[in-house]
């Protein structure tokens, strides 16, 4: 065996490992630490659940602002009614139209949303601009408005 220099003696009571188990103070510190971590692993799954219906929120109100813009874009070049309205496209500045069903060319209907529709004037080459109100049936949200040009 190798001898001990002075330093290691010294040290040795201090290093010496208590094999008895924990005391009462390094199980209360670790109940601790591990609440502390919980508590923050739940606030981010929660959080992270939050952003993705929000997310799923948007990317199904911009499919139909998408069928929407569509539909009223065909209603147009075709001089026909909107499909699944029933109703024309405005063609007088200030006119409007309110309450209108969305659905799309195929036939798929969105029972979850209305939407208004005004023309709010022309610009140079008979290019028409249009003011879409959406409503949502489902959410307690303020209804979202956009702005969009149908070229002839």
């Amino acid at each position: 065996m190798m001898k001990q220099n002075k330093m290691e003696k010294r040290l040795w009571p201090y290093i010496c490992i208590n094999n008895k188990g924990f005391s009462l103070v390094e199980a209360v510190v670790a109940i601790a630490v591990i609440g502390i971590v919980s508590v923050g692993v739940s606030t981010l799954f929660f959080s992270m659940s939050r952003v993705s219906k929000f997310s799923e929120q948007q990317i199904k109100r911009n499919a139909v602002i998408k069928v929407i813009k569509e539909n009223v874009k065909n209603a147009v070049w075709k001089n026909t009614e909107i499909a699944g309205t029933g109703s024309v496209a405005p063609g007088t500045v200030g006119e409007e139209l309110t309450d209108l069903s969305v659905k799309d060319l195929s036939g798929q209907e969105y029972p979850e949303y209305t939407y208004n529709l005004k023309l709010v004037g022309y610009t140079e080459n008979n290019v028409r601009q249009y003011k879409v109100t959406l409503i949502s049936k489902n959410s307690s949200a303020n209804a979202f408005e956009f702005l969009f040009e149908v070229y002839r």
